[in-house]
């Protein structure tokens, strides 16, 4: 049946009112200041560049620039109030930055070179107004370039916000790369500066998503070193009776320091989303109160942190919808947080502990089947390895990679009924979704893409990634994906599939245009995919 394992419903591709102007995925009024937002960072980009060559460095306002964009991937989460306020925020900084610029200039005798500003801000400004001007600046901006280029610049900002988060990523390392960072900083400045081709547009989309594979490979290798490696496990998803905490999101040692602050304190703590992949990290296996992990999803957390009897900690830069639904129960440390939910402030935790010990906990154990998550990385290394002998040697006549976990039942469906039709000389890598057949090798990492990017950097350090014997499997739709996969077609990979992109994520039109130029294949069926790999 046509497009029945498909993971999201096909999105009508028409150009109609809400494809042109952008903002399906989004309300007007939050697409709205979104735009300012992004148009003061441009403005910033352009000062910050003028001081560091002037030679004034300021190591703080990097921070807030990238992590102010890295926001933006979340930007159906947050209310008016709080755009505003990362608006508010973004708009001094610019005036700081141009101000320290002008008496800089005028220190040295150098005449000072301004940006026009179109925008009427101050401390004065209101929300409605910011909106109305907003929706003023999105329209004029698009009015005189075409669709095509419109959908061009929103993936390239669709890659700057994978690079902003995987350098926020390397930052909980405790390292920071400058010309990544200034890299940003030139795209953002590019748009200042009249009109841009749609070749050099697509230019820097690549160049990006060749940085931003880069850093994840560094942060895997930081992971690994920082935690003190990684092994196979069994990951328990059974509760038990007491007093509990969950730790949700992505950020590994926000965890590791709430482990710290309850290792006397009678309290079990459960991880959440993203975090899953610790459980396998040996650094964490010396914390016998680390009992397990909770939900069997990492995008749907509603359901999970309603029946959560304890406190939930969102841990910084977390991407969870809240709901504003759990006031009292809900505290995070990330830069900007949600409505209804309690500030950690400088990683003390005593608020989250007491409310965990007021709590009514876990009445009672719940015992439910556990997963195999990690991987021993010499069997690993000897995978790839005989892998790699039989792509040569044809042995193995196509090889299917197959990406995260989406945790959806019509996902699971489909490769079920995808690996049933492997033939015995086909061979699938999967990254998700676990088979019992001889020709499918399951590495579950817990949906950390760092660990992915670094595997296959090993296989195709050895076997050629433009090889027509390969096909890629993308099972999520989100900034990393989009960047992931160009990174992809860069180096020439030949056949790529992924599902869906739900207009919440990307832009229909944005989408169209997307799959269009980077020649994507959506996923159907799994015997008319397994048939297209072969007529490719």
């Amino acid at each position: 049946m046509q497009n029945e394992y498909n993971n999201y419903k096909n999105i009508h591709s028409d150009i109609n009112e809400c494809t042109s102007r952008g903002a399906c995925s989004i309300a007007p009024n939050i697409a709205s200041l979104q735009e300012i937002i992004i148009y003061f960072l441009k403005q910033l980009a352009y000062y910050v560049i003028k001081l560091e060559n002037l030679g004034a460095n300021n190591q703080n306002i990097k921070y807030e620039i990238i992590n102010d964009i890295a926001s933006l991937v979340s930007i159906n989460e947050f209310s008016e109030k709080q755009l505003f306020e990362i608006l508010s925020k973004d708009y001094f900084l610019f005036i700081d930055a141009k101000n320290t610029y002008h008496k800089i200039c005028k220190e040295k005798s150098i005449p000072a070179k301004d940006l026009k500003n179109v925008i009427i801000f101050d401390k004065n400004t209101s929300v409605s107004k910011a909106i109305s001007q907003g929706e003023k600046l999105f329209l004029e901006k698009y009015k005189q370039i075409s669709q095509t280029q419109k959908n061009l610049i929103a993936i390239l900002q669709i890659l700057i916000k994978s690079t902003a988060i995987s350098l926020i990523k390397l930052c909980e390392f405790k390292e920071f790369d400058d010309n990544v960072y200034h890299y940003i900083l030139s795209t953002l400045d590019m748009f200042n500066h009249g009109k841009i081709s749609n070749k050099d547009i697509k230019n820097r989309i690549t160049k990006l998503s060749k940085i931003d594979c880069k850093l994840q490979i560094e942060i895997s290798d930081l992971l690994l070193k920082a935690y003190d490696g990684i092994e196979k496990v069994e990951v328990s998803h059974s509760t038990r009776r007491g007093k509990a905490i969950l730790v949700s999101g992505n950020n590994f040692q926000d965890l590791l320091n709430v482990l710290e602050a309850t290792k006397e304190k009678n309290i079990d703590v459960y991880t959440h989303s993203n975090l899953l992949i610790t459980h396998a990290l040996n650094k964490f296996h010396q914390y016998p109160h680390l009992l397990g992990h909770y939900g069997n999803t990492t995008e749907s957390c509603i359901l999970d942190f309603a029946t959560f009897p304890g406190s939930i900690l969102l841990t910084k830069n977390s991407k969870n919808n809240t709901e504003y639904l759990y006031r009292g129960r809900l505290f995070s440390n990330d830069y900007i947080i949600h409505q209804g939910v309690v500030k950690v402030q400088d990683d003390d935790y005593t608020e989250l502990i007491n409310a965990a010990l007021n709590a009514k906990g876990f009445s009672k154990g719940k015992t439910k089947p556990s997963t195999t998550v990690g991987f021993n990385e010499k069997e690993i290394d000897d995978a790839l390895n005989n892998l790699i002998v039989k792509l040569a040697t044809n042995q193995i006549k196509h090889l299917y990679i197959i990406g995260l976990n989406y945790y959806s039942e019509i996902q699971n469906e489909y490769f079920r009924e995808f690996f049933a039709n492997l033939k015995q000389d086909e061979f699938a890598l999967s990254f998700s979704y676990k088979s019992k057949k001889d020709n499918v090798l399951t590495i579950d990492v817990g949906n950390y893409s760092p660990l992915i990017i670094n595997i296959l950097k090993k296989l195709f350090d050895k076997y050629p990634i433009d090889s027509k014997k390969i096909s890629f499997f993308f099972t999520t739709c989100d900034v990393m994906t989009i960047s992931n996969i160009i990174m992809l077609k860069s180096m020439n990979a030949k056949n790529i599939f992924m599902a869906q992109c739900p207009p919440t994520l990307v832009n229909p039109s944005v989408f169209e245009t997307f799959k269009r130029e980077y020649n994507i294949n959506i996923t159907d069926s799994p015997l008319n995919d397994l048939r297209k790999t072969k007529d490719a």
